[in-house]
């Protein structure tokens, strides 16, 4: 072997060396530490509830909307002893939209619980979340909706005290005629509006 064979056969060994060095530095399993895989996001649980037929009442003059989704008849708790024998407490889970075509935070009183077809001229409505039960309420995971802003959207619940004899219900969405103050509808009459849906489980 010539002298300028042998350098370029050195040369060569060398260079397969430094490539073999090379691969042993990547991201291989031996020597380097693996990325850790990501957690998986808590599930936080749901209290128990049924499914009910999910209906929307929806008030076109204010843009308010209310779906009805889920409902629970057999609340018990400390609060059930605070009241008056003979009455349930009753829960709704609804999707709460305010409308925003007057402004103002829109209440969940808007919407009662009562007795499937009751003559509503002898009932009162806007009870909703009382303060005999909706602390009993957010203790049990039922969290009840406080007033919503226009526009916002928010999924809570809503609960009323109901004899404990009624097995069917209803939700009504009841708003009275009021007065628009400020802007250019200042002064204007907005109509009364009322719309009831039956709460029934669904198949």
């Amino acid at each position: 072997m010539t002298f300028a064979a042998a350098r370029l056969a050195l040369v060569s060994a060398l260079v397969a060396a430094a490539l073999t060095l090379s691969g042993c530095t990547g991201t291989g399993t031996s020597g380097g530490s693996s990325p850790e895989a990501a957690s998986p996001t808590p599930t936080i649980a749901e209290p128990p509830s049924t499914p009910i037929v999910e209906q929307t009442i929806t008030d076109e003059l204010t843009g308010t909307s209310v779906t009805t989704l889920a409902m629970v008849t057999d609340f018990e708790s400390a609060a059930n002893a605070s009241v008056s024998d003979g009455l349930q407490a009753v829960l709704v889970k609804v999707r709460f939209t305010a409308g925003d075509e007057y402004g103002g935070a829109e209440r969940p009183t808007l919407v009662s619980i009562t007795d499937r077809d009751v003559n509503l001229d002898y009932v009162s409505l806007g009870l909703t979340n009382p303060e005999t039960l909706a602390p009993a309420m957010t203790a049990a995971g039922y969290t009840p909706i406080n007033s919503v802003q226009p526009g916002e959207t928010v999924t809570g619940w809503v609960g009323a005290w109901l004899r404990d004899d009624y097995t069917q219900f209803d939700l009504v969405y009841d708003r009275g005629e009021s007065t628009v103050f400020g802007g250019d509808q200042s002064g204007d009459k907005i109509p009364p509006f009322q719309q009831i849906v039956p709460l029934e489980p669904s198949a």
